[in-house]
């Protein structure tokens, strides 16, 4: 089955990154990066399937050459925390053969991507020798700034959008699927970008691997993420067999309770009152999930700067000293030498000059002191130890936002299903108020339905037994009377 992955992450050069070296190694081939002087070459790696370059009409020719383009992005960039790239990575159909794969990216890049005024790198790879033969995937890496014939101009903002990435994932999803049935037929696999909870899959989501983690597996290495997948698997699984058995306990019951004939007023009344039940708890739910509010997670260099402010504090402070006591002993010693009295006293010259040089080193000692606490304090921050405590310092607010997002997609879950539960019944209200309108006094149902939805379901499938006797354009006529009101009120807002 066609599987979803559409991420996205920036290579940036404050974390030590290259777009050169990350170009040389998704292409498989040998490329210098003229601004760190060094080679990178990935011509031994395996597994490329296809690279190549897809840019607007307008940029210059020489940008089709991988090595070019990439040295001329990195030109292009002064700052030293600059985001030469961005990378998209896809995951890849393996029902489509190479060539229609090709074509599907393509197609993609061009219209969501090229269109918009950026290069970008592809490079398709096959599946590890080791690893799920179904995982095709492509690297597509994309240039930040605008391109035209004299080469990159401004940044494109497009990537700074909130929505930018929520809809390129979406438009993956729209054009797989567009391709996936072109291809394979009208039953073709589909994907969708939307979470578990956004689709009412009432299941757990499990977490990327990833490279590192996806390689220690491979050898029987349990890693952290493999094992937090096993745990929501496990839950699954069991949330699986506890759905089955009720599932199981709810025919049961519905086979041996007995049926009885109702009225079907009765019943419309009772449908509506348990619809309205249905609809007051989906508006808690909404109302609580609403009310969710995660805590505001501080980075790791915002907790870095808090454990040295108190020494950045000092040193500042020293240093605003030494500058003062410096600014005053110039400005004394110009007005001493004005004064007769002191020019007239050499002694008391000599004594004022030693005191203003102790005051001065004083404070440059001082200066000295702070500068040296807070390089000892910076120091001991970027320490294994160091990285540990700050890891610890954000670990509390890191699970209180984690038990939030769940909390949060349980009630999506149970909105979604919810909402499914409230189309069966207006649906299932629908038929019998048709059937009503036509004539049909009672319905034959059973006595003790277990929950809402068995409810709507063994009640709508008399209702809709008794329409099936009626020819169809006389239940559009009763239909056509509910809508404009000439039944009564009560199926005018149902229908």
């Amino acid at each position: 089955m066609a599987s979803f992955l559409c991420q996205v992450q920036t290579i940036q050069r404050g974390l030590g990154r290259s777009a050169v070296a990350a170009a040389a190694y998704r292409s498989g081939q040998a490329l210098t990066d003229d601004r760190l002087a060094m080679e990178f070459d990935f011509s031994n790696k395996d597994g490329i399937e296809h690279a190549e370059i897809m840019a607007p009409d307008d940029a210059p020719e020489a940008y089709r050459d991988r090595a070019a383009l990439w040295n001329a992005v990195e030109a292009a960039e002064r700052r030293k925390d600059a985001v030469p790239a961005q990378e998209v990575l896809l995951a890849l159909p393996h029902e489509l053969d190479f060539e229609q794969r090709r074509d599907l990216v393509r197609a993609f890049v061009q219209e969501h991507l090229v269109a918009k005024g950026m290069i970008a790198d592809v490079a398709m790879h096959r599946p590890g020798k080791e690893g799920d033969q179904r995982n095709f995937h492509a690297h597509i890496m994309v240039t930040t700034r605008r391109v035209d014939r004299a080469g990159f101009a401004g940044k494109n903002r497009d990537w700074n959008h909130a929505s930018f990435i929520p809809q390129l994932r979406a438009s993956w999803s729209e054009i797989q699927n567009r391709h996936l049935r072109h291809h394979l037929g009208p039953d073709a696999p589909q994907v969708s970008h939307l979470s578990l909870a956004a689709r009412g899959v009432d299941r757990a989501p499990t977490v990327h691997l990833g490279p590192a983690a996806t390689a220690l597996e491979r050898k029987d290495i349990a890693s952290e993420r493999g094992e937090l997948n096993r745990d929501v698997r496990a839950r699954n699984d069991k949330a699986r067999d506890l759905r089955r058995d009720y599932q199981a306990t709810a025919d049961r019951i519905a086979k041996t309770a007995p049926e009885i004939e109702v009225a079907v007023p009765k019943l419309v009344v009772e449908a509506e009152q348990v619809l309205g039940k249905m609809v007051t708890q989906r508006t808690a739910w909404a109302a609580e999930r609403e009310a969710l509010s995660a805590p505001k997670i501080p980075s790791a260099g915002r907790v870095e700067r808090d454990l040295t402010a108190e020494a950045a504090t000092a040193k500042a402070r020293a240093k605003a000293h030494l500058l003062q006591t410096e600014e005053r002993v110039k400005k004394t010693g110009s007005r001493r030498l004005e004064l007769v009295a002191w020019v007239r006293n050499p002694a008391r010259m000599i004594w004022a000059k030693h005191a203003e040089l102790n005051a001065i080193g004083r404070a440059r000692k001082a200066y000295r002191r702070a500068e040296m606490g807070l390089q000892v304090r910076q120091d001991w921050v970027r320490s294994p130890k160091g990285q540990a405590f700050v890891a610890a310092r954000r670990q509390p607010d890191l699970e209180a936002a984690a038990d939030i997002v769940r909390q949060r997609r349980t009630l999506e879950r149970r909105i979604k299903r919810m909402d499914n539960r409230t189309l069966l019944a207006s649906r299932s209200i629908s038929a019998r108020r048709r059937a009503q309108e036509l004539g049909q006094r009672d319905l034959r149902v059973t006595t003790r339905p277990p929950d809402e939805t068995r409810f709507f379901r063994d009640i709508g499938r008399p209702a809709r037994e008794a329409l099936q006797r009626f020819p169809t354009p006389v239940q559009e006529q009763a239909l056509e009377r509910l809508r404009r009101g000439q039944g009564r009120s009560i199926g005018h807002a149902i229908i």
